[in-house]
Order: C-alpha cells, then sequence, then structure tokens
C-alpha cells in the first residue's frame, strides 16, 4: 500500500511540498488559485455515491485528495 507524503496542511501542506517535490516550488504549484474564504457549497450538489463490483475491485486506498481502485 502506498504511503501518503504530502496532505492539505500541517508539516505535509501545500507550503511544505516544495521539500518532497521540487517541481512543486514557486509557481509550479498549481495552476487554479483557489481563493478558500470565496468558496462557496452549492447546495443542488449531494453526496457523491460510490458502487463497484466486490468480484473485481482487489483494493482501494483512500490517498487523502481522491481514492485509487485496483482491479
Amino acid at each position: 500500500m502506498a504511503t501518503l507524503n504530502w496532505g492539505y496542511e500541517g508539516r505535509n501542506g501545500p507550503d511544505q511540498w516544495h521539500q518532497l517535490y521540487p517541481i512543486a516550488s514557486g509557481d509550479h504549484q498549481s495552476p487554479i488559485d483557489i481563493k478558500t474564504k470565496e468558496v462557496k457549497k452549492d447546495p443542488s450538489l449531494g453526496r457523491l455515491q460510490i458502487t463497484w463490483n466486490a468480484g473485481t475491485c482487489k483494493e482501494i486506498i483512500n490517498v487523502g485528495h481522491s481514492f485509487h481502485v485496483n482491479f
């Protein structure tokens, strides 16, 4: 199973990404400038429903920002 080396806060947050991934320094960190204080939830969006066939799914891994499914 993969180890999560980065995250979105604390000692492995965006301010630290360049230490593990030098390409993430400076202007290369993200092409999207998300202004978190201006973010609004869209009430029309429901909960994400995920289904899978347990017979074909070998492993589901939470990688912090999404999940990976190995078949």
